[in-house]
């Protein structure tokens, strides 16, 4: 039976930590998608570990079921490794995009930590809204870069993060597609 308290337990800090997002920053993140699609941007969606696999599944629901331009910085997974290994890890994903980024494109970036340097090196570079999906740091370097969007899930465990930012991506696509 404690494997049944432990499910308990997770499920209960998953549903406290979902109830806790900021529909507002949802709706932003929602806003400034909407008119990317209207204007035909990119959407460049990076992020390490858990958080690539989130960015690769959100491409291809806003591509699929949006009809937008979305593409996962970590599944294109020669051109990362190369600018990785040749130019060092901080630079993996803003090696692999950046000469296709153009101004007006929109970066959605994933880190559970807020500070991933290869996340942050490309929250840098772009010049138009960036849209983080994050843990609970309000003091990371993505979140003091004061992007447009900022969705914070509220909770020390990153297993719920992930969870979290999974489930506020499909609503996104899912409400985006809706309008379509």
């Amino acid at each position: 039976m404690k494997n049944n308290h432990n499910t308990r337990l997770y499920f209960s800090k998953f549903m406290v930590s979902t109830s806790r997002v900021d529909f507002d920053q949802v709706e932003k993140a929602i806003d400034i998608l909407r008119e990317a699609r209207k204007n035909l941007s990119n959407i460049w969606i990076v992020g390490n570990g858990g958080s690539a696999s989130t960015a690769s599944h959100l491409a291809n629901d806003l591509y699929k079921m949006c009809n937008m331009r979305a593409l996962s910085v970590p599944d294109m997974v020669p051109t990362m490794l190369a600018y990785g290994n040749d130019t060092g890890w901080r630079n993996m994903f803003v090696g692999a995009f950046g000469k296709l980024y153009t101004p007006g494109d929109v970066l959605i970036a994933i880190s559970c930590s807020g500070n991933s340097d290869n996340v942050v090196a490309c929250a840098e570079m772009v010049e138009k809204p960036v849209i983080l999906l994050t843990g609970n740091n309000p003091k990371s370097k993505l979140a003091q870069m004061r992007p447009k969007s900022v969705i914070y899930v509220d909770s020390e465990d990153i297993t719920v993060q992930e969870s979290v930012h999974s489930v506020v991506c499909h609503a996104i696509a899912r409400i985006l597609s809706v309008e379509m």
